[in-house]
């Protein structure tokens, strides 16, 4: 085993073994590529708890041996896959601390460590507030309530159990809804005789977090600013539309 020689410009370099005397033995072919590099981070930001799927874009990304953070740099994260244009890996934690800040994201190729032009936000980990359940035909519809944050969390990277007399039933994710002060995730447990659970467990990353149903008066002010939202819509339209219609008014006169 050994390390193949660096070099600045795109070649192919014949390699042999060297005898004492001098001969050179073998006849295989190494090709020097141009250097790799990336241009972009997808989603540029992580909660605090780490293990956050993050996609790399660039050039020549297969060549990645591990991703490093410049938060944490004796933890190398090994890329899950890669290709020639795209590296996936999950983000390592940002120990005892639950402050914003950003950190700087290197990568690791054989002997080298090179610096990504984007940095990767570190956010507090999600707040989920609550959930509703309702019955719906063979099936009941779970809404889960989070506070409005800067991570962009998506469905697809929830995972979420129904707990009901020590059973787990699984949660099917299907949508999020966005208001300006909460987010909603909306998920399905299939053919089961429960519409009350006393409790759901969420995943994301490596965290698992137990929530339990919001109280009454809590339901009810989610109902409430809810409603609101259309109704402030209903309004803004209708006083727009009463001020063009004075303003006609007034030009006629």
């Amino acid at each position: 085993m050994f390390h193949i020689p660096s070099t600045n410009i795109k070649a192919v370099a014949k390699v042999c073994v060297l005898l004492p005397d001098g001969s050179c033995h073998g006849n295989t072919k190494i090709n020097y590529c141009s250097l790799l590099f990336c241009t972009n981070i997808t989603p540029s930001s992580t909660w605090a708890s780490g293990r956050r799927k993050i996609t790399l874009m660039g050039s020549r990304l297969e060549f990645v041996e591990g991703v490093i953070h410049s938060h944490a740099l004796q933890e190398v994260m090994i890329p899950r896959n890669s290709n020639f244009q795209h590296l996936t890996y999950d983000t390592p934690a940002a120990e005892n601390t639950q402050r914003t800040f950003t950190s700087a994201v290197f990568l690791r190729v054989a002997n080298e460590t090179l610096s990504c032009s984007s940095k990767i936000t570190y956010y507090p980990d999600p707040e989920f507030t609550g959930f509703t359940s309702t019955r719906i035909g063979d099936d009941v519809r779970i809404t889960i309530e989070k506070e409005a944050d800067k991570l962009e969390m998506t469905a697809a990277e929830l995972s979420v159990w129904g707990v009901q007399k020590g059973k787990q039933y699984p949660c099917i994710m299907k949508s999020k809804e966005t208001f300006p002060k909460i987010d909603l995730f909306i998920c399905f447990i299939q053919n089961t005789p429960d519409a009350e659970f006393l409790h759901l467990m969420i995943k994301y990353g490596d965290k698992t977090v137990r929530l339990g149903p919001p109280s009454l008066l809590h339901q009810v002010l989610l109902i409430l600013r809810l409603l609101l939202i259309p109704c402030v819509t209903v309004v803004l339209v209708i006083i727009c539309r009463w001020q063009k219609k004075l303003t006609a008014e007034m030009n006629k006169l």
